[in-house]
């Protein structure tokens, strides 16, 4: 770095530390800026023979996108970025959102941005639940308007992206998950944005019971590939005229392994109800492509 750099950087207040850019105004407490680049120059795979140069760039873009999407800090670090990548020789990935809300080109969406509920003063997901998109969740109520029953009905185009952090219980702030989640639901009754209301909150309420408090960050069973893997490969199918996508990329902040498992065997688990999933919806062929930035271990999370 260059003596002009650093005088350029003492004047704005410009200071770079672990990934992130610290701006300082005056007298005020810096404030830290992610910096994607520098985050997401570590790309590692979890299958080491399926690494490409190709494939690497991918996953990167697929890092730089969560880095500029996610609300993380030294506590809260994981999150998943995933892409059906239509063809295997492209470098980097397209984002289609179908009928859901283009969230990639909004800088200031975050996928776990949280409220504060009105009662209670509890925190809970703005989108409610930090995971998108997951049916009637990111779908708009104007998607599917009623027609006449002699219409043929449009059938739903989904997102061949989406992106997830784990629902955390650490946040002293928060308190009673189930209990802010329930909140969140009755306060937003008559403005929700969602497709159906009634039917994702079901869906929250169940993945909010159902998740190991314990295990949250190495938690191999994303509710998104269960839940909207499905119906994304099928619309991408549709787009593409019959075929299917060469490659999925599945990419995680931190390798989603859990230290005391034996043989880290959930390391394999995402990539294998991918697998699973992908081919349920008659694309066998598709590869799928995990890679990640962190070992998981006692500092990562």
């Amino acid at each position: 770095m260059g003596p002009l750099t650093i005088l350029l950087m003492l004047c704005m207040g410009l200071v770079l530390h672990n990934g992130c850019a610290f701006i300082t105004r005056g007298n005020a407490i810096p404030v830290a800026i992610p910096d994607p680049a520098a985050l997401c120059t570590i790309i590692k795979f979890t299958d080491p023979k399926r690494y490409t140069t190709t494939r690497e760039s991918v996953l990167r873009e697929l890092c730089k996108v969560g880095v500029s999407h996610v609300d993380f800090d030294d506590t809260r670090k994981q999150f998943a970025v995933y892409n059906i990548h239509r063809d295997s020789f492209e470098s980097k990935p397209r984002w289609h959102s179908g009928d859901a809300q283009n969230v990639m080109d909004d800088k200031y969406w975050e996928v776990n941005e949280v409220i504060q509920l009105q009662s209670s003063k509890h925190h809970w997901y703005s989108h409610g639940l930090p995971i998108w998109p997951l049916p009637h969740q990111a779908l708009s109520n104007g998607t599917n308007p009623k027609v006449l029953p002699l219409s043929k009905k449009k059938p739903v185009d989904w997102p061949n992206y989406g992106i997830a952090t784990p629902i955390y219980f650490a946040a002293k702030a928060w308190r009673n998950q189930a209990w802010s989640a329930e909140e969140f639901f009755q306060q937003t009754s008559k403005t929700a944005p969602f497709k159906s209301l009634k039917d994702f909150h079901k869906l929250a309420k169940a993945l909010v019971e159902n998740i190991d408090g314990q295990q949250v960050e190495s938690y191999s069973e994303w509710p998104f590939l269960k839940h909207s893997l499905g119906p994304m490969v099928n619309s991408v199918v549709n787009r593409n005229k019959g075929l299917c996508p060469d490659e999925m990329f599945l990419y995680f902040h931190v390798t989603p392994c859990y230290p005391k498992e034996a043989q880290f065997q959930s390391c394999n688990q995402a990539a294998l109800a991918a697998r699973n999933l992908l081919t349920q919806a008659n694309c066998r062929t598709t590869d799928v492509i995990v890679g990640y930035t962190q070992e998981y271990n006692n500092n990562a999370l």
